[in-house]
Formats: C-alpha cells, sequence, structure tokens
C-alpha cells in the first residue's frame, strides 16, 4: 500500500521553568509553569503534583478557613521541584541520545542488538523515585521539627519513608486493608496513638479528621505513643509533635500558623 505524506510538522522539545507561578491573581500550573521534556514522563507528574498542592489552598481561601497568604507558598514549595524535574528530564533525554548513537555505531560496524539496556544507563535513566515520592516541602505551610527542617530532596532509585515534616506521609496498615494513605483527602489529617485526647482538642473552622495510628508505627513516625503528625490535604506532613503537647491549643496554633501564611 502506498503511503501519501500530506504534512510534516516539527516539534520542538522545550525545557524551561516560569520565573514566577504567581502574580497577583493568576496562578501558573502545570505545562504553563514548567515545559519538561518527554523523556521519563516526569512533566505529567510535576503538573498532577502542582495541582494537588494547589487546590487546597484556593479551597482554604476561597472557603476562608485559610488567609490570601498561604497561596504564596505555592510558588516556594512547587518551583524548586519543577527546576529538580526538569535537570531530571533533561538528563534522561541525555542519556536516551547516547545509547541511540551507541545502537548506531554498533548498526554501522554490523554488531547485533545487545539482549537489554545494561547499568549503568537504565540506572541513571530510571532515578526518579526519589524525586516523586521524596519531594520536601519548605515554606511557611510546613511547621519543621525542633531539630531544624530536613533535607530537600532524596536522590537515586532508593526512596526512605520518613514522616518528618513536608515530606509525604508515607504508607502504613491502619488495618486489613486500610492505609495511612486511605485517610487522606478534602482535610487534614491528624494520625496518633492517642486520638481521644487530640479530638477532645479539634477546633473549627478548618475540616480535620482524626485516625488512630497503631503504636507499631511510632518509631517509623519519629514520636512517643502520646504524640501526632497532622498531614495537609495533599499529603504531605505539615507538623509532627514527639509527644503530647503542654498545650491543648497545639493543634488551634498549628493549623492557624499553617493556613494564615
Amino acid at each position: 500500500m502506498r503511503v501519501s505524506v500530506v504534512r510534516v510538522q516539527h516539534w520542538a522539545m522545550n525545557a524551561f521553568v516560569a520565573e514566577r507561578f504567581r502574580q497577583g491573581r493568576i496562578l501558573l500550573a502545570g505545562d504553563a509553569a514548567h515545559a519538561v521534556p518527554i523523556i521519563g514522563g516526569l512533566g505529567m507528574n510535576a503538573g498532577v503534583a502542582d495541582a494537588h498542592n494547589l487546590c487546597w489552598k484556593l479551597t482554604g481561601v476561597l472557603h476562608e478557613w485559610a488567609g490570601p497568604g498561604l497561596l504564596d507558598t505555592y510558588e516556594r514549595e512547587r518551583q524548586p521541584v519543577a527546576h529538580l524535574t526538569l535537570r531530571q528530564a533533561v538528563a534522561n533525554a541525555q542519556l536516551l541520545l547516547q545509547a541511540q548513537d551507541q545502537r548506531r555505531e554498533q548498526l554501522r560496524h554490523g554488531q547485533a542488538a545487545p539482549a537489554g539496556i545494561e547499568p549503568p544507563w537504565s540506572g541513571q535513566y530510571f532515578a526518579q523515585l526519589g524525586l516523586v515520592l521524596g519531594v520536601t516541602y519548605h515554606s511557611d505551610a510546613v511547621l519543621p521539627d525542633d531539630g531544624g527542617p530536613p533535607e530537600p530532596y532524596e536522590s537515586g532509585t532508593d526512596h526512605v519513608p520518613t514522616a518528618e515534616p513536608g515530606r509525604r506521609m508515607p504508607h502504613l496498615w491502619l488495618a486489613h486493608h486500610r492505609s495511612t494513605l486511605d485517610t487522606l483527602g478534602e482535610w487534614f489529617t491528624l494520625l496518633t496513638p492517642d486520638p481521644t485526647y487530640w479530638e477532645h482538642h479539634t477546633t473549627p473552622p478548618w475540616p480535620l479528621r482524626v485516625e488512630a495510628l497503631p503504636g507499631e508505627h511510632t518509631d517509623l513516625c519519629g514520636f512517643h505513643p502520646r504524640g501526632a503528625v497532622l498531614v495537609r490535604p495533599d499529603g504531605h506532613i505539615a507538623a509532627r509533635w514527639r509527644d503530647r503537647p503542654p498545650s491543648g491549643a497545639a493543634l488551634h496554633h498549628a493549623l492557624t500558623a499553617i493556613t494564615q501564611s
């Protein structure tokens, strides 16, 4: 069958991050905020995470349980991730071109195709788990531990779950077929082995749910049997109490500080 070429279009693979993610009432997300090379599929991940970060903050401002300053934390949290994502995607593109050049040389010399791509090329190309799951946010919407903020990002394929403020809440089993991730939603989630105490000190207007955390997970979460971890609607940890706070108003003060940035 003969094929007729009707039109040929050229496509440019761009690589940039916007200087600003917010200007007044205008907020940029996804491809409007960062053009990421397609090699590795990281651009879609970054765009979804932008929306996840931004939507709960917009909801809080519109429903008046958060101040307008909370929207300023969007750029501070997501722009560094966009730059890191862009660097990884560009590195992926370079690695892909190197592999293509190597294969052309093999074909030119009559060499058979290898059984598969050998490390370290594949290891470098797929070194993205720490980037996707190990992102740490630093902004006024995160209250750091007394020991200071954790490292900004992980690198490599190994992701080490942690319950440090700014990190993504790790998966932990609460009951049969129910994970800590199943408790998250359009609300703040407080996970603690001591739910009765914390439920007694919850206050409006914030959407908040208190969930019982089995005591077996306290070591991984880094607190004692009466401690707690407060998770934002986007799944990132906003605050952590290693033990029961001396004041019953601690949760109220934390939510105020986080949402009235």
